[in-house]
Order: structure tokens, then C-alpha cells, then sequence
């Protein structure tokens, strides 16, 4: 999930940080009955329910402490006896602050630690020579937080109602994950500006090699991600070292998902960190044997000076990435995968749900918010402004705030993202957009950014301050699931009865789109307005600061 401004808020409200044990194994008899499943490392056991099975806080890599910290991931090295894989794995360091209710749900209560290297595996059965779709899921946060063990990432429902298996990982982020000191600087890899991309590899190669003792096709991977997630996604989809190890992607509503950073932003930021930890470029070294916590609270620094925008993300670095996966074009190195992609109605909301001012704001204060946003001239507001009344006749100035926000932030960029993945005429493309309306504060929040992700893993309970009471809720977690289990098992997420009459593959003429969640229709081309009206406004992208939230 996008969430510059959450991270900001937490700078403001003070770093948070636990260190809890490490991953190491625990040998030991296992008891019968409970599930054990053998990897390549060694043995793992895990926890069955009435969803089938569970196997949480498994090991794909060595520590990224020590001598390891900003290097790219090891492999696990082999243990003796059986692990216990019924607890998950530490959350990767961040920066931590205050969550809305509503959205709780997506955030992760598990502890941090340099030892993150873990992933969960949801499974209906295991050592019943199946072969099921396997679903790997890319947690959101911006690079920067999250985790993939949050509530309502629990895989449990999805795999079972689906017969999927659900992979969820963490992996190493904001500076941990990628840092750019420059070329040869000691204690570096020269990877280290990609270095939670490279951890991403290596899960999906653990997948590969292991995922069949729990049920899963090593060669038919989807992989998904909302928001952040969503931008590891099509990162991943022009990665070279990524190529085979996955067969179709879902991405869910994506913001700054067609770039990667440059190495001249990636090195001024880790410049800024620098001075905020007291080194110069010489010292850069140092940084290994600090505490994670001094690390954190100087990037919080860096963060409150640059308006929450952070540059340690994937970049172009000329190792890792050697071109630009969407920008100007998609390469032809995905063009076999399907894909399907798309956002939620009223992503903007998301962002302005911390304060309930957000909701009624007059109109001086949307011009403001509008000009400061998009970096416009007088005359170009009044332009943009004057479109969406026109577009929304009758609307109050933050629903037109939220139609702007949404679709210059989420929906324009995802859409990028689509034609240039369509032009390629490879792969099928789907897209959607999600539109169920949350009942939550009188419905101000409608489909909000995130919204469709507890209905795709069924975690209807975790997310119950969004979902509420919503009498069609069980309909729209089934039909959601299916589309996604589709999907991972066809390329069609409108194949058995599980999608939208009439839904075809999205190309840029028609630009075929499918609305689901509320509607249950498919439309042609439903952001053409915002395309007409924003057309003159450079696409969003991660260095742009999120500004919509306040004066």
C-alpha cells in the first residue's frame, strides 16, 4: 500500500520497534497427527484446521543481520530434526505509527527483526499428489512497511474454498531493501539497491523447489500484490532473473508501478540518511554495525524532510535492471504471461480517513489541496476543477478530491501499466475495477483503496470495522475468490462461473473493463474523463509527495 503519509504520521508519533527471538529451528518429536512436510532445508511442521493446513515463519533465507546486512539474501542453509513452522516469522524493520480502524486489518502486529526472511504456506492438503495453482502474494506498503503476515493476508479460506495454495512473504525493506551508496563502496553489494527485489526472487525460487510437498505446481505460480505489492509485481514482470519462476500476475491497484527509481535519486537519498546518521560517503561502511532502531530513526528523518517521499525502492541500477520494465514501454521479456489487473472505485479515501475534516472540506481548500497536488498553474486548477464538477454534477468538493486523487494517484497509473502490458498483443489482459461500497462511517469511505483485499482471502472477520455488517459480503468473497482462483488456475478469471457476462481481454481500443464487487457489469473505457482531463499532467510516480491529505 501507498502509504507515505502513514509512514510520516508515524515519524511524528515516534518509532516503534521490537526485536523479537530469531527463526532459529526447534527439533523436536513431532506428535501424531500434526502435519509435517519435508523441504529441501529440512523438515517443517505445521497446524491443521478446518481450512486444511498452515505453515508459518519458514525460512527462505539466512539472516540479513551482520555480515549479511546489504547483501543479497542467502539460502537457507539445511537443519537437523523438524522446525516448528506454526508461528510466523518477524516482520522486516520499519517505521511504525497509528492505524485507522478500518484498516487495521492490513498491518501486521508480528515483531521486527533483521532475520525476516520467512514466508507462510496456506494449503487444503498436503501428500495427496495434487498439484494445485499456487498464489504468491506481495504485501503492500511502498518498499518502505508492511508485512506479509497481517490478519487479513491469512491465506487460510482463499486456499481452501479455491483448492489454491497461498504463499505469503516478507522480505527486507525501505533501506534495508535497497540502498544506493554508489558504485564499489565497501560493506555494499553492488545488488544493494534492489536487495528486497532480489528477496522476492529468492522466495519464488524456494516456491519452485519446494512448493509441491505442499500441494502446489511449481509451474503454475500467479503472482499478486495491491498497492505497493502491486509495483513488486510488474517489477518482477521485467526482471530477467525472475523470468520462469512465475506464470501469471494479478495487479491490484498500483501507483508508481511503471517506473523504478534512478540511481541519481536512490544515491541523493542514502546521502541524506548518511548525514542524519553523522557519516560522510567514506564512513558509509558503518552503517553495518549500527542498531536497526538508529538506522530507522534517521530514515524517519530523511522521510520528514522530503514530505514522506522515499527513494529506497527498486531502481535502475544497471545490474539487477538493465532497462526500465514500462517506461516508455513494456519489455517483450513478460509478454507470455497473463495478466490481470485493476483498483478500487474510490481509492483516495484510504488516505483521507485519518481525519474526518478530510470528508467535508470547502472548496478553497480542494483548490488548494488539487494545485499543491499536481503542481498546477491558477488557470490549470480552475481547468481540472471546472472538468470534474461537470463530471459529478452535484458532488461536494471531497468527493471530487477523491475522484482527482484516485484517479491521478492509482487509477492512471495502473491503467499505464495495462495498455503497455496489452500492446505487447502476448498474453491476455483483464482488468477490473472494484466497487463494492463499504457501509463503514455512513459509506463515506465507498471502495476504498485496499477494500477488495479481505474479500479475495476471505478474511471477512479481520477486516469487520471496513466490512461491517454488509448483507451481500458473503457473495462478494466467494465471487472475488473464484475470479482470483480462476485466474491462478486458467489465465481466465472469467472462466467456470466465476466471472462478469461479457468480460473480454483488455486492449486499448475497447479498454474492456469489469466491475465488480457492486456492479457485476463490464464497461468500455471508464476513465476516459480522467485521461481527457488529466492528460497534460506528467504520470504519478513514487517521488511525487502524497499532498491531497491536507492544506
Amino acid at each position: 500500500m501507498d502509504k507515505r503519509e502513514f509512514l510520516l504520521s508515524g515519524v511524528k508519533a515516534g518509532l516503534v520497534l521490537s526485536l523479537p527471538g530469531s527463526l532459529a529451528a526447534y527439533a523436536s518429536p513431532v506428535p501424531r497427527g500434526e502435519p509435517v512436510v519435508e523441504t529441501a532445508a529440512g523438515r517443517v511442521r505445521g497446524v491443521q484446521n478446518n481450512q486444511g493446513y498452515a505453515f508459518r515463519g519458514i525460512p527462505y533465507g539466512e539472516t540479513t543481520a551482520g555480515a549479511n546486512r546489504f547483501q543479497p539474501p542467502v539460502k537457507k542453509q539445511p537443519w537437523a530434526g523438524v522446525r516448528d513452522a506454526t508461528r510466523h516469522g518477524a516482520s522486516a524493520p520499519q517505521l511504525k505509527g497509528a492505524s485507522v480502524a478500518e484498516f487495521a486489518w492490513y498491518w501486521s502486529d508480528v515483531a521486527a527483526d533483521e532475520d525476516c526472511l520467512s514466508l507462510a504456506v496456506y494449503t487444503p492438503a498436503i501428500n495427496d499428489g495434487k498439484k494445485r495453482p499456487v498464489l504468491f502474494w506481495l504485501h503492500g506498503g511502498a518498499f518502505s512497511a508492511g508485512a506479509g503476515t497481517s490478519d487479513g493476508f491469512d491465506g487460510s479460506f482463499l486456499a481452501q474454498s479455491q483448492d489454491v495454495v497461498v504463499v505469503s512473504v516478507n522480505h527486507r525493506l525501505n533501506v534495508f531493501g535497497s540502498i544506493y551508496p554508489g558504485d564499489g563502496a565497501a560493506g555494499f553489494a553492488p545488488e544493494s539497491a534492489n536487495l528486497g527485489v532480489l528477496d522476492q526472487v529468492e522466495a519464488l525460487r524456494w516456491v519452485r523447489e519446494n512448493i509441491a510437498g505442499f500441494g502446489g505446481d511449481p509451474d503454475n505460480v500467479t503472482i499478486f500484490g495491491q498497492s505497493g505489492g502491486a509495483a513488486k509485481v510488474t517489477a518482477l514482470l521485467g526482471l530477467p532473473a525472475a523470468k520462469g519462476l512465475f506464470h501469471k500476475a494479478i495487479v491490484q491497484s498500483g501507483s508508481g508501478l511503471w517506473r523504478l527509481g534512478s540511481q541519481e535519486k536512490a544515491a541523493r537519498a542514502t546521502y541524506a540518511l548518511l548525514q542524519e546518521l553523522e557519516l560522510d560517503a567514506s564512513q558509509a561502511a558503518r552503517m553495518q554495525q549500527l542498531p536497526t532502531a538508529q538506522i530507522l530513526a534517521a530514515y524517519g528523518k530523511v522521510l520528514a524532510k522530503t514530505g514522506g517521499v522515499s527513494e529506497f525502492r527498486p531502481t535502475l541500477d544497471g545490474i539487477v535492471f538493465s532497462e526500465e520494465p514500462y517506461d516508455p514501454r513494456a519489455l517483450s521479456l513478460a509478454a507470455d504471461v497473463p495478466v490481470l489487473v485493476g483498483y478500487a472505485q474510490d481509492e483516495a479515501t484510504f488516505f483521507l480517513a485519518g481525519n474526518p475534516a478530510n470528508f467535508s472540506i470547502s472548496q478553497a481548500q480542494l483548490e488548494g489541496r488539487v494545485q499543491k497536488f499536481l503542481q498546477l498553474t491558477d488557470a490549470q486548477t480552475r481547468e481540472i476543477l471546472q472538468s470534474y464538477a461537470e463530471r459529478y454534477p452535484g458532488s461536494t468538493p471531497a468527493r471530487q478530491l477523491v475522484a482527482i486523487a484516485g484517479d491521478y494517484n492509482y487509477k492512471l497509473p495502473t491503467l499505464a501499466f495495462a495498455d503497455r502490458q496489452a500492446d505487447l498483443n502476448g498474453a491476455a489482459v483483464y482488468a477490473y475495477e472494484f466497487d463494492w461500497k463499504s457501509p463503514a462511517r455512513e459509506g463515506v469511505l465507498g471502495a476504498a483503496h485496499t477494500s477488495e483485499v479481505p474479500f479475495v482471502f476471505g478474511t471477512l472477520d479481520a477486516a469487520r470495522a471496513l466490512v461491517q455488517a454488509s448483507p451481500d459480503q458473503i457473495q462478494v468473497r466467494d465471487r472475488l475468490g473464484a475470479i482470483w482462483g480462476q485466474f491462478a488456475r486458467t489465465g481466465n478469471p472469467n472462466s467456470g462461473e466465476s466471472g462478469v457476462a461479457g468480460w473480454e481481454r483488455y486492449e486499448r481500443g475497447q479498454r474492456q473493463t469489469a466491475r465488480i464487487g457492486g456492479s457485476w457489469t463490464v464497461v468500455g473505457n471508464p476513465e476516459a474523463h480522467a485521461r481527457e482531463a488529466l492528460a497534460e499532467i506528467p504520470l504519478y510516480e513514487y517521488s511525487f509527495p502524497v499532498s491531497f491529505v491536507k492544506d
